[in-house]
């Protein structure tokens, strides 16, 4: 069974980038641009890698990951923003939840690191 990805963000193009880079993996691929949207998808799936941005149309990041704990505890689950106090290139884990935190612009090397080795390629 394959492992899956949900990429949430409101700029399409985004969604766009980061599907590409995976689409040739072995994972089942779902994206939004809307909390309300990925909600439906994370209740109807079980998604293993959520990466979400921190400002999104409908919500928070933050809360809309505290909400993929709730409904998938096993889920990695991954905060992005321009706004991040990190590092280009590296990563950092908010240990009170256990959301790992990358900031943009993603080095997309990393990023598919970051994936493989938290899910398996």
């Amino acid at each position: 069974m394959n492992k899956s990805i949900l990429f949430v963000d409101d700029e399409p193009e985004i969604l766009d980038i980061l599907s590409e880079l995976f689409s040739s993996d072995n994972y089942d691929l779902f994206t939004a641009t809307k909390v309300e949207d990925a909600l439906k998808i994370i209740e109807k799936n079980d998604v293993d890698f959520v990466l979400s941005d921190l400002k999104l149309p409908d919500s928070s990041g933050i809360s809309f990951l505290e909400q993929v704990r709730n409904i998938h505890p096993d889920a990695v689950r991954v905060l992005t923003s321009g706004y991040l106090d990190v590092g280009f290139g590296c990563i950092s884990e908010d240990k009170l939840s256990g959301t790992l935190l990358v900031s943009k612009p993603w080095d997309l090397e990393i990023l598919k690191q970051l994936v493989a080795e938290k899910i398996g390629a």
